[in-house]
């Protein structure tokens, strides 16, 4: 039989039944989806009566249901939120290789963004070492779907799911104050998608561009974006298509390491 968890904490503040309830979730690790009762039993350590009383909470709670057999296992529910946990972990471990490469090959700002409802919040970032600064982002804020390099490229992807939020919020200005039409910003984004990345100009800030290009887990959903940016000056044609072969292949590998096959 093993014990429940040795717990050295005040019994003042904290709920042993909440802690007993994690004995039995934790229970299921190992290469056994489904488990008895008397199983659980034996790897909890719990009596029959405190047994039953928890897998039927868990059961009305949604976390584990009930078999053909009547044993017990978890549901979508738990595996769920350990890849939303695990999902946000990997993708900022994943891409802050790929960032540093494009950092260090350009020497441009570079940032990685997540979507936000009609909205893209920085998740991550590197500065360039210029002395001249053109960083309008940095982590923890955001930028409406319709300007910028990441949220542009997401935008493109999500159109049907994110569009009707964005455009919940006409009208659509760019911080000078020029209005982006619904007309314009669907023609963006089917070009964005036609060219596989996106091209921002002056429309967050006048004279700095960016480029940005989508991350897919491994459903293939745009789950984040890339992006790279700088003066518009030093954004010739010869290098805008190396920073944007560049870009489309970085985050295609970190695509790849999220799962990504396609």
């Amino acid at each position: 039989m093993t014990p429940a968890r040795s717990i050295e904490l005040d019994p003042k503040n904290h709920i042993a039944s909440i802690v007993k309830a994690i004995d039995v979730l934790e229970a299921f690790k190992g290469d056994r989806a489904e488990l008895s009762l008397a199983a659980l039993m034996t790897k909890c350590g719990h009596s029959r009566t405190t047994m039953y009383r928890i897998l039927n909470t868990l059961e009305v709670a949604g976390w584990v249901e009930r078999t053909r057999s009547a044993d017990y296992r978890l549901t979508l529910r738990v595996f769920e939120l350990a890849s939303a946990v695990l999902g946000s972990f990997d993708l900022r471990t994943e891409a802050s290789h790929v960032m540093s490469e494009l950092a260090a090959r350009f020497d441009e700002h570079v940032y990685l963004l997540v979507p936000d409802g009609g909205r893209a919040v920085c998740l991550d970032m590197i500065e360039s070492s210029q002395p001249i600064r053109v960083m309008v982002l940095s982590v923890g804020r955001s930028l409406p779907l319709y300007l910028g390099g990441a949220p542009v490229a997401l935008l493109a992807e999500l159109e049907e799911t994110a569009l009707p939020q964005v455009l919940e919020s006409r009208p659509m200005l760019t911080p000078a104050g020029d209005e982006i039409t619904e007309e314009e910003l669907r023609a963006t984004l089917a070009e964005t998608r036609r060219r596989g990345y996106s091209i921002s100009v002056g429309d967050v800030t006048p004279g700095v561009a960016a480029l940005g290009a989508c991350i897919r887990d491994r459903k293939g959903h745009a789950v984040a974006a890339l992006s790279i940016g700088g003066l518009s000056s030093d954004m010739s044609a010869e290098r805008q298509s190396e920073m944007a072969a560049a870009l489309i292949d970085g985050a295609l590998t970190v695509s790849r390491r999220l799962g990504f096959t396609g």
